[in-house]
């Protein structure tokens, strides 16, 4: 029986990683879009599903999963079939793909929050100091993507996974606050790669296609 599954969501947020993995598995789900440019996470009947007021929230047959790390992990568990992460072979090496993605999710964007909102980190005035940090911790993370992918054709070798979303959602959504990317040639080409998915191109196109039917403030063109 397939489970009945809901995605909670917003464009352009780390939602589009697991929106993504969705359209991979290709799995019927429907997508529930959280206005957080209106703070409508905090809702009370969006706190009675995530209590974080924060996307994604995964719900399967009724019950809900909260964070990326853990819901990116189940859905390759629950659909091993699609290898949104490789193979294991064996329980070692499927806690090393656990471990980057609470990298991305636990490590990389605390840091993408630090270069786009550094308001959210202070109620001081210190914004540009809590930028400046951000773009320093991002760009020695970067060095290392940049070399990793200058060596592979994808982050695991010749195989795409969700760890390619998800660090393309990184450094994408930090180069829209102010990070260069001039220095990382390696993510150009990783990025060119990511966008030309048919899974991705599916779900950029469901985050356009909300913006513009729901009004969410969102520029589409910057997706």
């Amino acid at each position: 029986m397939t489970a009945e599954i809901t995605i909670f969501a917003y464009p352009g947020a780390c939602s589009r990683v697991t929106i993504s993995a969705l359209e991979e598995i290709g799995t019927e789900f429907d997508v529930r879009w959280i206005d957080i440019s209106n703070k409508k996470q905090y809702d009370s009947d969006y706190l009675s599903l995530n209590r974080k007021a924060k996307v994604p929230t995964l719900i399967v047959d009724g019950t809900p999963l909260t964070e990326n790390a853990a819901i990116l992990n189940y859905l390759h568990l629950a659909y091993p079939d699609a290898q949104i992460l490789p193979a294991s072979s064996s329980v070692f090496e499927s806690a090393r793909y656990v471990s980057d993605l609470a990298w991305c999710s636990g490590m990389l964007h605390p840091m993408v929050r630090q270069i786009r909102n550094p308001q959210k980190w202070t109620h001081g005035a210190e914004l540009e100091g809590i930028r400046n940090d951000g773009i320093e911790k991002l760009s020695k993370e970067c060095s290392f993507i940049n070399d990793r992918l200058s060596k592979s054709e994808w982050w695991y070798g010749a195989d795409w996974s969700i760890l390619d979303v998800y660090i393309y959602w990184v450094y994408s959504t930090a180069a829209k606050g102010e990070f260069s990317l001039s220095e990382f040639p390696a993510l150009a080409e990783h990025a060119k790669k990511v966008r030309a998915r048919p899974s991705f191109e599916r779900t950029l196109a469901r985050e356009i296609a909300a913006v513009e039917r729901e009004g969410l403030k969102v520029n589409a063109a910057t997706l």
